[in-house]
């Protein structure tokens, strides 16, 4: 059986590379911020807001794929209280609707399991690439060692 490949035309060369690597954490993986050197390393959480459809995200991988900067994008999946997200979501236009229907889902469920990304850089050029990422829509929040090391994975 002879496989072809489906991606598009437009899609960056990843064999030539890409200085972001990206690291994926399942259940019950031991909590990967113990092991950074903070001295040297800076860790943020990256948010999305923006309301991306399917394909207006894969655009944005893309780019996230060129980033000049050699980098890590952790994401670890987590669970925590469904009221949480409501500390996190940014007080504009839309935080009314998004906060209801969280409160709705809290009434129902007490917790949830969600994806929590995170960018791991060097701290001489965290700045560039916190720069891209923010003009690309994300929401960009540095963490303390403390905070880091306090996330259990679901």
């Amino acid at each position: 059986m002879s496989m072809t490949s489906s991606i598009p035309d437009n899609t960056p060369d990843l064999k030539a590379g890409s200085n972001l690597q990206i690291k994926s954490f399942v259940k019950g993986d031991p909590s990967p911020f113990h092991n950074i050197d903070y001295n040297k390393t800076g860790v943020y959480e990256l948010t999305d807001y923006t309301f991306r459809t399917p394909l207006e995200k894969m655009d944005v991988f893309n780019e996230l794929l060129t980033i000049p900067y050699p980098c890590e994008i952790w994401i670890l999946p987590v669970t925590e209280p469904t009221t949480a997200l409501l500390k996190e979501l940014p007080k504009n236009k839309t935080y009314e609707k998004t906060a209801s229907l969280f409160t709705l889902l809290s009434s129902v469920k007490q917790t949830m399991e969600r994806d929590r990304t995170f960018l791991v850089a060097q701290h001489q050029t965290a700045g560039e690439i916190i720069k891209i990422l923010e003009k690309l829509g994300f929401t960009v929040t540095e963490k303390s060692p403390e905070q880091l090391t306090s996330i259990q994975l679901a």
